[in-house]
């Protein structure tokens, strides 16, 4: 039997990350406004929804819950990506929330990008969350574009486009609408999507890393003509596991793999992904009581990258600023501290 290949185990690249501003104070000032700037986004999105209280002000609508799903370390995973609980052969209980993109909700047949966040249970307590999007890179270049582009994209989406070009220019309008284009393509279903972290997170004593989730195998079922993407995950999900591989591609050097860029991607050619886990959504059916009840307690629930131990915190600006907008948009939309 062949073995795998794994690159030889060595000493974490150095790497740094750069404040805005110059440093973390004004940063950390600047991202204050930045908050402010997505409550007023998660007003409007209120207001645009009739609804009598803030929701999440983005990924607001859930496609599935899932309460039970399981996480398996690569029995074979490359010594330097076994760090902490990610050890060979680990299976570690995982909640499962996929949804689309927009702050508002909507009947669910759009063009929309997608989400997927994972909750990973750990052994000693406590949680671990991965967040994706089904894109390899950002819209954004950073933190401030981020908020910018969230707040342009509110009211008549007719204009803005013509917003986007008078605020950002015609190259990074055109690099913006290519990336949210590409990203909410439509006919995939959601058990054959890929999700990548976009941003970068620290991986322990490897250093920084990007992950993808990606499908284990082929469906090769694709949602009916007037079938939502989340009617046809639950039609899959009631004959089938659904299975998606998690890869890491790890830091090189700030001109291949740079950590505050986060519009940037890092090259397949460049850095190889290697296995980490397989994550399995057992057969099931969503319909039922308990599987409705546990869908709608996991969608009550805030998730934050930042719901994760130190040594596996998310790295980069864009990363950074939704430590601070995350929370902010839980405390008001659940009436939490974030």
């Amino acid at each position: 039997m062949t073995q795998p290949h794994h690159p030889p185990t060595a000493a974490p690249v150095p790497w740094r990350e750069s404040f805005l501003g110059g440093s973390p104070q004004a940063e950390a000032a600047l991202f204050r406004t930045l908050a402010e700037q997505m409550r007023a986004v998660q007003i409007r999105n209120q207001q645009a929804s009739g609804q009598s209280r803030p929701g999440r002000t983005l990924h607001a609508q859930m496609l599935a819950g899932i309460v039970g799903a399981r996480l398996e370390v690569n029995p074979q995973i490359a010594p330097g990506l076994a760090q902490a609980h990610f050890q060979p052969g680990a299976v570690l209980a995982c909640d499962l929330r996929l949804s689309f993109a927009s702050g508002l909700a909507h009947g669910g047949l759009q063009r929309d990008m997608r989400g997927a966040a994972l909750r990973l249970h750990l052994p000693q307590g406590g949680a671990h969350e991965i967040l994706l999007t089904n894109f390899p890179v950002s819209h954004a270049r950073d933190a401030r574009q981020f908020v910018e582009i969230a707040t342009l994209m509110t009211g008549p989406k007719a204009l803005m486009p013509l917003k986007m070009l008078l605020r950002l220019g015609p190259g990074e309008t055109l690099r913006v609408l290519r990336n949210l284009s590409a990203a909410t393509g439509g006919g995939r279903g959601l058990a054959e999507e890929a999700f990548w972290s976009r941003g970068a997170l620290l991986w322990s004593e490897a250093g920084p890393v990007r992950l993808k989730l990606h499908p284990a195998a082929a469906v090769g079922d694709v949602p009916a003509e007037g079938e939502s993407v989340a009617a046809h995950f639950a039609r899959l999900l009631a004959s089938q596991d659904l299975a998606w591989h998690l890869s890491a591609q790890r830091y090189q050097d700030e001109t291949r793999t740079p950590i505050e860029d986060g519009c940037t991607g890092w090259s397949d050619a460049d850095v190889p992904w290697e296995r980490v886990a397989t994550l399995t959504v057992p057969r099931q059916d969503l319909g039922t009581p308990t599987a409705s009840a546990q869908a709608q307690a996991l969608d009550a629930t805030p998730f934050n990258p930042w719901h994760a131990p130190q040594a596996f915190r998310p790295l980069g600006n864009l990363n950074r600023v939704r430590r601070d907008i995350y929370a902010a948009s839980a405390q008001r939309w659940a009436g939490r501290d974030g």
